[in-house]
């Protein structure tokens, strides 16, 4: 009787096994096919030391200022999800970065429809980056975009490029893989055959490793100087690869001074300034 009992003990076992292996198909009207994080972001800091989340949150809040508010949630330690609580807060975030807190870049990226949080891949950061030493025959659109490629991935132009008669440098906007190293320079060849060298620099880069060039870590948690015995004198990258301030501070701006794309600034302002200063201003 009681080898009868173990074999129904052991099939009844096996049946609830079967059973649970049995695929369960759900109704169509079953699965919520909307985006519930379609106000979201998820984020996580290129960084190897700790950081205070609760300053962080704060502090992002507070640089960010969504109108309605904003709540960011932990999903694991370095891996954030910023709700936002109308779309066009989330676009403003989104297309003005790169963000960082503390000197660590942040990462962001939108989560799709039916998407993980924590499986979405965190590895692109968008940069406006300004190219020194473009001829002025190649400060065009279509030389950006390859010029851009090279550095990154090409996002934008800046169409203020072509604005002034001549420029320091030209913007674009690119999107960097944060697994590669920071891009320097590039050599281009015109087509009578002159040569020249691109300096690229960042706007708004945060930490990175002077050793390799990454922005995921600084020199200190750097495995290629820990393996190695590279010195200040070996270093290839630099705080130089950080690009100024587009408008630099200062005193006020004089009401002679002119714009280029202003084309109405004599018939609003010069000309009657003018001729009030030399014809009647002496009172």
């Amino acid at each position: 009787m009681a080898r009868v009992d173990d074999l129904n003990d052991r099939m009844a076992g096996m049946g609830i096994e079967d059973e649970e292996n049995t695929e369960l198909i759900f109704d169509e009207e079953a699965e919520d096919v909307s985006n519930k994080f379609e106000t979201c972001l998820v984020g996580r800091f290129l960084t190897e030391k700790g950081l205070n989340v609760r300053a962080m949150k704060s502090k992002l809040a507070d640089i960010w200022r969504p109108p309605r508010g904003i709540t960011i949630k932990d999903l694991k330690p370095g891996v954030y999800l910023f709700q936002f609580y109308h779309v066009d807060d989330l676009e403003w975030v989104l297309n003005g970065g790169p963000w960082s807190f503390d000197g660590a870049m942040l990462v962001l990226s939108r989560v799709g429809a039916n998407e993980d949080p924590l499986e979405v891949q965190l590895f692109n950061l968008q940069f406006w980056i300004q190219l020194f030493g473009v001829p002025a025959g190649l400060m065009t659109e279509l030389a950006g975009k390859q010029l851009g490629n090279f550095f990154g991935s090409f996002s934008a132009y800046d169409p203020n490029n072509n604005t002034s008669i001549w420029r320091e440098c030209m913007w674009i906007k690119i999107s960097i893989d944060v697994r590669q190293p920071l891009k320097r320079k590039k050599k281009i060849c015109r087509k009578n055959g002159t040569e020249c060298i691109v300096q690229c620099k960042y706007e708004r880069l945060g930490d990175f490793c002077f050793v390799c060039g990454l922005v995921t870590h600084t020199e200190r948690f750097c495995s290629k100087k820990i393996n190695t015995t590279a010195s200040a004198d070996t270093r290839e990258w630099g705080a130089w690869l950080r690009a100024p301030a587009r408008r630099a501070g200062g005193q006020d701006r004089s009401k002679f001074l002119r714009d280029e794309r202003d084309v109405d600034w004599g018939a609003n302002q010069g000309s009657s300034n003018v001729q009030q200063r030399f014809f009647g201003g002496f009172g």
